[in-house]
């Protein structure tokens, strides 16, 4: 329960945290110790309380009852905690959780009551035996029937067996401190610790109760010690039995919650509001609470913009409900309050009625209300699972997502909502590795990689901070994930027997640091692999035949070439390599207790997959293993699991035992980051995403299958027949920001309203939109403006750093570059946000398809979601709808920052529900609530303007290629 108790100067928590005492996994380390504290504690206080009765200590009896508080604080919330963590009612809207404050009180009132009593007779010792014949006089009386005794030193001295319990209680308490420690060492648990440092201080009073003892029988005459060590024991308890009554008095009274709380709702809060450019305007203004049990029902106050609407607000309460709710421990409601920011601030006492406002006496009920109605609805908060009462079975659902810098985790509900989630930061959360970034950088050979045993920690921190959150992972049925794309880990002969044998009493990291033969993982950034990139692309003829067998010519990060290399820099650990597995797989792995085979859409991200032929490519195996027998790398890189919707086998009897999943729990392919993200939407055939970050992505499904240098195919994640074509870009967001500091530096803002910061947008945007399209004041007569922003060197086209402007004349399709008329930086607004889009659309066009329900219109996307930072700016989603088009317009989705684990989460649903034959599609795609994601923010398609677009695509190419001619980068 959540008292308080203090000990000479420190305090602890009165019970034990209740996550493990309540637990039904009986095979976790952590709820095996604190069940073994629990009955450890009523051992002990069954042997000090008969040992300090016969034995005759005052001490070690007061000690005793010590240790009985513990187990009825324990028991009480045995008894109170399934009542208390009730979802709240109708009738009760707060929730329950005063029942576990008023258990509170009744503990902390038997405490003080129990320690005052114990105080009485230890004083009445004292005084006994040092004011002996006061003592006589007031306990027999003036020579009652002549009769008269008095006790002698020797029966005031304790006997020295029971300095004998008080030291094995010490013994006992320090080793339940190391052990407890460690596994909450283990597992990063802040629950497990606060139980650690309870048997710690508890062992301090058994410490008092031995002195006392031991020295009755050292010191002569010191018969007094003895009760003099019950005193200070008493003096402990009344001490924590005052606090613990106040502490629940208060919270019975509604007291705020703490400052801690409060900073951590408000950092809770604010980090998300600032990160997100639509809501950087958005304060925090206030923060309040109050606590019921171990719940918190918290309030904030947010200023927002006064020109908001209805919509805006409400989509702020649902995400900052959902941030606070799954990053700050305890919050069971979150009640938003909005202001406008040019609103004075005012305390909040302000929503309280006066009492010259209060009619007098009893209020008066409306005539027509029916007083015997009884609402019997419950309203479930945007995050349900924070109400979710204890030992609900409805069946989750987990995603994972293992990216550069972090391992997310998340759950959701058959009907995909999300419940919970967690993450890892690597940077932040691990120890001993030495990365920055979650990686390694060797710059003297461009090497870029990650500690594989890191992952390991963090997925043994993510199930154990998912659990604390709240998460019953015997409800989970099913399991996927993603991971960042290319890299790949290899195992030793000794990988897979390791997998097999894991003992569920310790993390992964102890145990598997043997599994692999190289302890490092290649990351997508690593660019060490030219020379074998070279080899690659030759081996089968060129980029393009290399592209038209795997998806993709070669790229440094995917791992054919980093296999080729690995084996050259490091044959002795080649050798001993059993098993090759991407990032993706490897967690699988982990989850399944045996290696996993690759899913069929990451397979293609490694240039050895031939995505035609269904197999691998076999002059590109013997390269990269070096190799005349391709046997021996296929054998690495073991079988691909071609049925999306199949289960690779159930969950290891590991996580079973150490975190309680259920046997059965079934575990569906991992894939990708990218082709998790698709999954996320769920994307249909012929839409398109634009994701507009630091570097740009785009993002199709659809049918045709034509590969190019300067893209990337890969198999559909879940649906044989489609597949995904990608387009990745270095700059994006980075080039937009710089023309976006230009002119905020020399053009003066058209809002003059408006207070304008060197990061705004407002003036880009007005610029933008007040120019016309491709620069032309008379599109019959007029060159179009065309211009390539690269900051940093770029691959699509692969040029170096630079800028270039060129007019484009459609009649006769001529080129001027570096033109007069071009005004810096008014028209690099524009030129930058249509340049990037002609380029998407010139590399994508073949793909698209003509609209069955829109026949008339030329081939195009059905829509174009935008996502990332930039998909809030509307004057890029204007300018989208007018060069990509889209028959249905220019969407902003918003799955949040979760998206690949999201997706993940949705394939095992898909993977475990499915009906026979019922696709992806079909199956997710009608459970997910668009209007929840989604938006429309601008106009697709317009004829004219779409159509002049499209001469602007021929000008870009033609643009490029004489750029290329120039660089002496045209192969």
């Amino acid at each position: 329960m959540g008292q308080h108790r203090a000990h000479s100067g420190h305090s602890h928590s009165h019970a034990h945290d209740n996550t493990y005492l309540i637990s039904k996994n009986k095979n976790d380390a952590g709820v095996r110790i604190t069940r073994l504290g629990l009955f450890v504690n009523l051992g002990m206080a069954m042997s000090k309380g008969i040992g300090g009765y016969y034995f005759n200590s005052q001490a070690l009896v007061a000690d005793a009852f010590h240790a009985m508080t513990d187990l009825v604080s324990d028991f009480m919330t045995l008894a109170t905690i399934s009542v208390a963590l009730r979802p709240p009612t109708a009738k009760y809207p707060n929730g329950f959780g005063k029942v576990e404050s008023f258990g509170s009180l009744v503990v902390s009132g038997l405490l003080l009551a129990g320690g005052v009593a114990m105080g009485q007779h230890a004083c009445s010792a004292l005084y006994s035996q040092f004011f002996v014949d006061a003592a006589s006089i007031v306990e027999h009386g003036h020579g009652a029937m002549g009769h008269s005794h008095s006790h002698s030193a020797a029966d005031m001295i304790p006997n020295i067996n029971a300095a004998w319990l008080a030291a094995g209680s010490i013994v006992i308490k320090e080793w339940l401190y190391r052990a407890t420690m460690k596994i909450a060492k283990e597992r990063k648990s802040s629950v497990l610790a606060s139980n650690a440092v309870h048997h710690h201080v508890d062992s301090l009073t058994s410490i008092v109760a031995l002195v006392a003892i031991g020295g009755s029988h050292i010191f002569t005459g010191a018969t007094w010690l003895d009760p003099v060590g019950g005193l200070l024991v008493s003096l402990m308890v009344i001490q924590a039995g005052f606090g613990n009554t106040k502490a629940a008095v208060y919270e019975l009274v509604d007291v705020a919650v703490d400052e801690e709380i409060k900073g951590s709702v408000r950092r809770a809060a604010s980090n998300p509001l600032a990160q997100d450019r639509e809501t950087s305007e958005v304060q925090v203004r206030d923060v309040q609470g109050l606590k019921a049990g171990q719940n918190y029902l918290m309030d904030i106050e947010l200023a927002v913009p006064a020109n908001w609407t209805i919509e805006q607000i409400r989509k702020v309460e649902d995400d900052i409900r959902l941030k606070i709710g799954s990053k700050v421990r305890g919050v069971r409601r979150v009640r938003v309050k909005f202001v406008a920011k040019d609103q004075q601030q005012v305390d909040f006492t302000e929503e309280f009625i006066g009492a010259d406002i209060s009619p007098p006496g009893s209020p008066i009920p409306d005539e027509d209300h029916d007083h015997k109605h009884e609402d019997k609805h419950v309203h479930s908060s945007t995050n349900d699972f924070l109400l979710r009462k204890m030992g609900d079975t409805a069946p989750l659902y987990l995603g994972f997502d293992l990216s550069t810098q972090q391992l997310k985790g998340l759950a959701v509900n058959s009907d995909l909502k999300v419940v919970c989630e967690a993450k890892y930061d690597f940077d932040a959360d691990s120890e001993g590795f030495g990365i920055h970034k979650g990686v390694i950088t060797n710059e003297a050979e461009h090497e870029v990689y990650a500690p594989v045993a890191l992952w390991l920690q963090a997925l043994d921190a993510l199930l154990e901070r998912l659990k604390e959150k709240g998460i019953d992972f015997s409800c989970v049925r099913g399991v996927s994930g993603a991971g960042q794309q290319h890299g790949s880990v290899y195992w030793s002969k000794a990988g897979e027997y390791a997998l097999q044998s894991l003992d569920s009493s310790k993390p992964l990291a102890d145990q598997l640091d043997h599994a692999f033969s190289h302890p490092f993982s290649p990351n997508w950034q690593d660019a060490s692999t030219q020379k074998e990139c070279e080899s690659f692309d030759t081996e089968l003829g060129g980029q393009q035949e290399l592209a038209d067998a795997t998806g993709s010519k070669a790229h440094h990060r995917f791992t054919g070439p980093q296999i080729l290399r690995f084996q050259r820099r490091y044959p002795d650990a080649y050798k001993n390599t059993s098993r090759i597995s991407l990032v993706s797989s490897f967690p699988a792995s982990i989850l399944l207790g045996r290696i996993a085979p690759m899913d069929i859409s990451d397979v293609c991200g490694m240039n050895l997959w031939d995505i035609k032929a269904g197999r691998y490519q076999e002059k590109l195996i013997r390269l990269a293993s070096n190799s005349a027998n391709t046997n021996i790398l296929e054998q690495m890189l073991g079988p691909v699991h071609f049925d999306s919707s199949a289960p690779l086998g159930n969950i290891s009897p590991y996580l079973v035992r150490r975190f309680g999943f259920d046997s059965s729990c079934q575990v569906a392919p991992f894939t990708g980051d990218n082709p998790a993200t698709i999954l996320a939407l769920p994307l249909r055939p012929n839409d398109a995403i634009v994701s507009l970050g630091t570097s740009t992505t785009f993002l199709m499904s659809t049918e045709h299958y034509a590969p190019d240098p300067a893209t990337h195919f890969f198999n559909h994640p879940t649906t044989p027949g489609l597949y995904m074509f990608m387009l990745c870009y270095k700059n994006g967001g980075l080039a937009r920001e710089q023309i976006r500091d230009h002119i905020n530096a020399i053009i003066p803002s058209m809002d003059h309203t408006y207070t304008r910061t060197l990061k705004s947008w407002r003036t880009f945007d007005d610029t933008v939109l007040a120019s016309s399209a491709l620069g032309q004041s008379n599109s019959n007569s007029d060159p179009m403006k065309i211009g390539l922003y690269f900051p940093k060197p770029e691959i699509v086209p692969n040029l170096p750093a630079g800028e270039w402007r060129y007019e484009y004349l459609p009649q006769d399709q001529t080129l001027m570059a570096e033109p007069k008329d071009w005004r810096k930086p008014h028209d690099d607004a524009r030129a930058i946000v249509e340049s990037q889009l002609l380029s998407l659309r010139l590399r994508s066009h073949s793909l698209v398809s003509t609209s069955q329900s829109h026949t008339g219109m030329p081939p195009q996307p059905r829509r174009v979601y935008l996502v990332g930072g930039g998909s809030q700016n509307k004057a890029i989603a204007k300018v989208a709808g007018e060069v990509l088009g889209g028959v249905e317009g220019i969407w902003k989705l918003d799955v949040g920052e979760n998206a690949c684990a999201l997706g993940a989460a949705y394939k095992a649903v898909w993977t475990v529900e499915r009906e026979n034959g019922e696709t992806f599609e079909d199956l997710i795609g009608g459970r997910w609530k668009e209007a929840e994601f989604t938006e429309k923010i601008a106009e697709g398609y317009q004829k004219g303007v779409w159509e002049r677009y499209g001469m602007a695509v021929e000008g870009l190419e033609k643009m490029e290629h004489e750029i290329l001619r120039n660089e002496g980068r045209m192969t």
